[in-house]
C-alpha cells in the first residue's frame, strides 16, 4: 500500500487548524450514525517489524514534516508507543518524532511519534501509558471531536448520532455533546470507538 506525497502547500494546510484533520459530516440524522472525521494516513507496519527497521530520530513533528515534505518525501505518521493512538497532522505542533523509518520503494518515511509533554520510549512499540478519555458533554461536537482526536481516538470511529430529527452538516458542529462513550475518565483504549449524543441543546432528566 503507498504512501502519498505530501506537496509543502498540502502540509501547511494540514497545519492550519484542527478542523482539517476532520471530514465535514456527511449528514447526521436520528437514531443513525455518521462519521465525524476520517483518518489520514494508513499504517504500514506492525510495531514487530518497526523495531528492527527504525532509527531514532529526534524534532518537532511540523517541522519534520515539513523537512519530508521539502524532500519531496510522502509520510505516514504512527504512535511511538504500543497504545497505537492517532496521530493527527493538523496538531503536529504538539508531537515530536522519536524514530523514522525509510520506505526508499516509495519514496517516503514513517514517522514514529508521541506528544511533546511525553518521553520518547526506548523502542517503538514499547509500553506507553493511557490518557483518561476527556470530559467532552456540553461541549460544541467541533470542540468535543477535537479533544477526542488529540487523546488518540481516530477521527473516523467517533460516531455521532443526534436527536430531535435530521440535522444538516453544517449546523451540525455547533450541537452539543449530551451523551459520550467511552465515559469521562475511561482509559483510553484503540480497540474503543467513540459515540457522541448531539442536540441543540442538552436536558438533563
Amino acid at each position: 500500500m503507498g504512501l502519498r506525497n505530501i506537496s509543502e502547500r498540502r502540509t501547511r494546510g494540514f497545519l492550519a487548524s484542527a478542523a482539517a484533520t476532520l471530514t465535514v459530516l456527511a449528514g447526521v440524522t436520528a437514531c443513525g450514525s455518521g462519521t465525524a472525521g476520517e483518518e489520514r494516513g494508513e499504517p504500514v507496519a506492525a510495531h514487530g517489524e518497526a523495531e528492527s527497521t527504525a532509527h531514532p530520530a529526534k524534532g518537532p513533528l511540523d517541522v519534520v514534516m515539513k523537512e519530508k515534505a521539502d524532500e519531496g518525501k510522502g509520510f505516514s505518521l504512527r504512535d511511538a508507543t504500543d497504545l497505537n493512538r492517532y496521530v493527527s497532522p493538523a496538531h503536529a505542533e504538539k508531537f515530536k518524532v522519536c524514530f523514522e523509518k525509510e520506505k526508499p520503494d516509495l519514496k517516503a518515511v514513517v514517522l514514529f511519534t508521541v506528544r511533546s509533554s511525553e518521553t520518547c520510549p526506548p523502542r517503538v512499540g514499547a509500553e506507553g501509558k493511557a490518557d483518561a478519555t476527556p470530559d467532552i458533554e456540553g461541549m460544541a461536537l467541533r470542540k468535543a471531536t477535537d479533544r477526542l482526536v488529540l487523546s488518540g481516538y481516530t477521527p473516523r470511529h467517533i460516531h455521532v448520532d443526534a436527536t430531535g430529527g435530521t440535522v444538516s452538516k453544517e449546523r451540525s458542529w455547533s450541537y452539543k455533546v449530551c451523551e459520550q462513550s467511552p465515559a469521562a475518565g475511561t482509559p483510553f483504549s484503540a480497540d474503543v470507538k467513540a459515540r457522541l449524543v448531539i442536540a441543540a441543546s442538552c436536558h438533563k432528566g
